[in-house]
C-alpha cells in the first residue's frame, strides 16, 4: 500500500484499533481523541490540585480520578481551570456520572461536558 490515499483492509483496521485499545488499556492516565466521546464516574473526594509545565511555564491543574464506565478501571485525569469549574459545578449538584465529549485538538482542545 504505497498510496497515501489507499483504504484500510478490514484487517488492517481491526489491529489499528486493537493496539489502541491495548495502549489506553494499560495507561493510568485518560487519553481522549477529538470528536471521542466517554463517559466516566467521578469521585469528588479525590480530586487534587497539581502544577504542570505547560508551554515552558508552570501552571495550577486539577487532577480527577474517574472511573472509565467502558471498562471499570481507574484512571487520573488532569485539567485545565476552565474544565476543573465545569466539572465541579456538576459534581457540586451531585452528578458524578458526566459525559465528555472531546472537540478540536491542540490549543483549540475544547470539552463538552453533559450529566450522564
Amino acid at each position: 500500500m504505497s498510496s497515501s490515499n489507499a483504504q484500510l483492509s478490514e484487517k488492517a483496521r481491526t489491529n489499528l484499533q486493537r493496539n489502541s485499545d491495548l495502549r489506553n488499556r494499560d495507561s493510568k492516565f485518560v487519553s481522549i481523541q477529538p470528536g471521542e466521546k466517554v463517559v466516566f464516574l467521578f469521585d469528588p473526594e479525590k480530586i487534587e490540585p497539581v502544577e504542570r509545565e505547560f508551554d515552558g511555564k508552570v501552571v495550577q491543574r486539577f487532577q480527577y480520578t474517574v472511573k472509565d464506565t467502558k471498562t471499570g478501571r481507574e484512571k487520573i485525569w488532569t485539567v485545565s481551570k476552565r474544565l476543573s469549574e465545569q466539572l465541579d459545578t456538576f459534581l457540586s449538584e451531585g452528578h458524578t456520572l458526566l459525559r465528555i465529549q472531546r472537540v478540536a485538538s491542540g490549543k483549540d482542545t475544547r470539552y463538552y461536558v453533559i450529566p450522564a
